[in-house]
């Protein structure tokens, strides 16, 4: 009997500690509620994989094209636009050459097609490249005010002019649909979101973004609007101001938020000297900085659902953070890439990556196997 009050004693010490532990340390979890009929899915500032799912991803370079000195089918001048094929053929616009070189996966060049020019076919200032269903290469030619579509083998199937539009941003859905940017001018900054045809016949109105402008005002941290559209044509898109993403179907609709709590990263004053550094503005103009970085950069959708997001957050080394949601929206892992890369393509468990220039001023394109865990 006079060993029961100790063992109560320890008892409520170790309930005491476990209390004391769990209100200290909280779990934190994802939120997912509907707000005006829309899934949101609020995400805590660290992962949260649920249970039983994988929770870590491992990459490792494989391949590196770009760094074969005084070979010229394997050497890059300006890579504007990386995309990957159902074969894992690796297609390589070139701005400067205005080109697109074509590797197989295991990094052979296999050719090279596209000319400078006005005419039929020609290319005279190519913003962006992507795959048309795997089976069509579609480039925007901003000078040429059209869009060219080419088959894999480098012909030019067909060309379509813009008209009386000027995209910032085009990219084509399975079916050939164009999701674009448009920029409205006025006394406020527009920008829309539209969706149109194959033939660019205008379809719907997918979002439209006001922002305030001030005159004579240029910020160093401006607002990017990011548009991605997934393997199944749902398209997503959101404002680096802030850590939200929406995913629309097809039709208009949106399905879903994806909003993530994080930590703002200062901009520190070295940082903001290498921005200016180079940067040639009319004596009438002012410079504004923010307090802190966008929550993101960019982000891109993978093939399996997932999406990519780039932030401003740094490792020890000095890389920069990749948030990975899952396809219901979920903060599932995190991962990091240098500075100098830019995550162009994820598809069939391997990363594509851009390097305008490395250390030696060298553009390349690199890929990295992924396994989870």
């Amino acid at each position: 009997m006079k060993k029961l009050p100790s063992i109560l004693a320890l008892f409520i010490i170790v309930f005491i500690s476990f209390f004391i532990f769990s209100y200290s340390f909280p779990v934190e979890k994802i939120k997912i509620k509907i707000e005006n009929g829309v899934q949101v899915v609020y995400n805590p500032k660290n992962p949260a994989p649920p249970p039983g799912t994988p929770e870590k991803i491992i990459i490792k370079e494989d391949l590196c094209i770009g760094d074969e000195e005084e070979i010229e089918d394997f050497m890059f001048s300006q890579i504007r636009s990386v995309q990957v094929d159902e074969e894992e053929n690796i297609y390589v616009l070139d701005s400067k050459e205005i080109c697109i070189k074509v590797f197989d996966k295991n990094g052979k060049h296999i050719r090279t097609f596209g000319k400078k020019g006005q005419g039929p076919g020609e290319i005279q200032m190519p913003m962006r490249m992507y795959l048309v269903a795997g089976k069509e290469i579609m480039i925007y030619d901003y000078a040429n005010n059209r869009l060219s579509f080419y088959s894999l083998d480098g012909k030019c199937l067909r060309e379509i002019s813009a008209g009386k539009y000027r995209f910032s941003r085009t990219i084509p859905d399975s079916k050939g649909n164009i999701i674009t940017q448009i920029s409205i001018p006025g006394e406020k900054t527009v920008t829309e979101i539209r969706k149109f045809d194959r033939d660019l016949n205008p379809i719907i109105t997918i979002e439209t973004i006001e922002e305030e402008m001030t005159p004579y005002v240029i910020n160093m941290m401006r607002t990017v609007l990011n548009i991605r559209v997934m393997k199944n044509d749902n398209i997503v898109w959101g404002m680096s101001s802030k850590y939200e993403i929406f995913v629309v179907s097809p039709e208009g609709k949106t399905l879903r938020k994806i909003v993530k709590d994080y930590t703002p990263i200062k901009i520190s004053n070295a940082e903001k000297e290498k921005m200016i550094k180079g940067t040639n503005v009319p004596s009438e103009f002012k410079l504004k900085f923010p307090k802190n970085y966008n929550p993101f950069y960019f982000f891109i959708p993978g093939d399996e659902g997932r999406i990519y997001v780039r932030t401003y957050e740094k490792d020890k080394e000095g890389n920069f953070y990749y948030d990975v949601f899952d396809p219901e929206g979920r903060y599932i892992a995190k991962f990091s890439l240098p500075e100098i890369e830019f995550l162009y393509v994820v598809k069939k468990n391997k990363m594509y990556t851009m390097i305008w220039e490395d250390e030696e001023g060298i553009p390349l394109v690199k890929r990295y196997s992924m396994v989870w865990k």
